[in-house]
């Protein structure tokens, strides 16, 4: 096959009907995480060769026969600036069992929060917002009639999680000037004057990661059967703790693939395989709701692993998902290879001006 041609969304934002028509001869860069109704809007042009993703690893669903090839791009370029000037300390002191960070309005998100207080957990810190306590759960309902007798979450239940969230606001403020644009946060989707990632480890993320035993994780895709990775798995890894990813699917595997340590002989990560969102949320957390609750036996298990999840940390230091991207790219088929550089020069570029999603 002759080489073939990159088309990326980056040279149209999202004005896609200025994509010209899509050919086997080309591959389709998509920026970002994106659903199956961006891309069913892109493949109206027709069907390139292969599709490739800097922020998804896994083929989602509905990319259908098409070859796929996902990058961690944005975690790698994310991680130097994160990283850059730090200093790490190897000692751990458990002060709370798990915590989460939550910015962007998600529906994995809110569902976090609210199974959070459907369990009545107690010993956690956290950073959120409070935008807005209430979400659209259409989209959860339509699952929970799907499935039936095998819907977990009882009738008392199902009516807490309709509830608006009662937890209180806990934010890292940030005061500094705006440096990048974010009409949608402006909109009620988050606090867009936030400081940026590397600014808010170094101003309060990092303790509050370091003190906790586990991470509750809310990656970026919602409702989609695809793993992609942000700040928060980085975080997670770099305060040495133990990950869940709520709602994620098939996360776990995914990471564990790249070669870090994921401790599926501690953390019960079956919740990451099943088929509805709802279900990925409530048994990331009745799985492991022991260990969500129980402080002593988290901190215990944390100290037994010192080693282990210094090692995590020490790949994300020595540039280990760089390392990944070069690896995989130089895999690719022969006639890929020619849109690398031009790839990687546009990604990097861009994922250096963006933060937050």
């Amino acid at each position: 096959m002759a080489q073939m041609e990159l088309i990326s969304t980056l040279e149209y934002g999202k004005r896609l009907d200025n994509i010209k028509e899509l050919t086997n001869n080309h591959v389709l860069h998509i920026f970002d995480f994106f659903d199956q109704q961006y891309l069913d809007q892109i493949l109206k042009k027709g069907t390139p060769g292969a599709i490739v993703s800097d922020a998804y690893l896994m083929k989602p669903p509905y990319s259908n026969t098409i070859p796929f090839y996902g990058l961690p791009i944005w975690i790698a370029e994310d991680t130097l600036k994160i990283i850059d000037g730090y200093k790490f300390d190897s000692n751990m002191s458990t002060t709370n069992c798990f915590n989460f960070m939550i910015n962007m309005k998600r529906i994995n998100r809110f569902l976090c929060i609210k199974l959070v207080e459907n369990f009545k957990l107690s010993n956690f810190d956290y950073t959120w917002p409070a935008i807005d306590q209430n979400f659209d759960m259409s989209y959860i309902l339509d699952e929970i009639t799907s499935l039936g007798d095998q819907n977990p979450l009882d009738q008392a239940t199902q009516a807490f999680m309709l509830s608006p969230i009662k937890l209180q606001k806990r934010f890292i403020e940030f005061k500094g000037e705006v440096k990048f644009d974010r009409t949608s946060m402006a909109q009620g989707a988050g606090v867009a004057n936030y400081g940026g990632n590397s600014w808010a480890w170094r101003n309060g993320l990092d303790k509050m990661f370091s003190s906790s035993a586990i991470s509750l994780i809310t990656e970026s895709g919602e409702t989609s059967k695809a793993a992609g990775f942000t700040e928060k798995t980085i975080f997670s890894v770099l305060g040495l703790t133990f990950p869940i990813w709520v709602g994620g699917y098939n996360q776990a595997t995914e990471w564990k693939d790249i070669g870090f340590d994921v401790f599926d002989d501690i953390i019960d990560h079956s919740y990451q395989s099943y088929d509805t969102l709802i279900e990925r949320c409530y048994y990331a957390f009745a799985n492991n709701l022991d260990l969500l609750s129980n402080k002593d036996k988290s901190a215990k298990l944390r100290l037994s692993c010192h080693d282990r999840l210094l090692k995590n940390r020490e790949l994300l230091l020595n540039n280990h998902l760089t390392t990944i991207v070069n690896n995989k790219t130089s895999a690719w088929p022969q006639e890929l290879q020619s849109c690398v550089p031009e790839l990687l020069k546009l990604t990097t570029e861009a994922w250096r001006e963006k933060e937050i999603i």
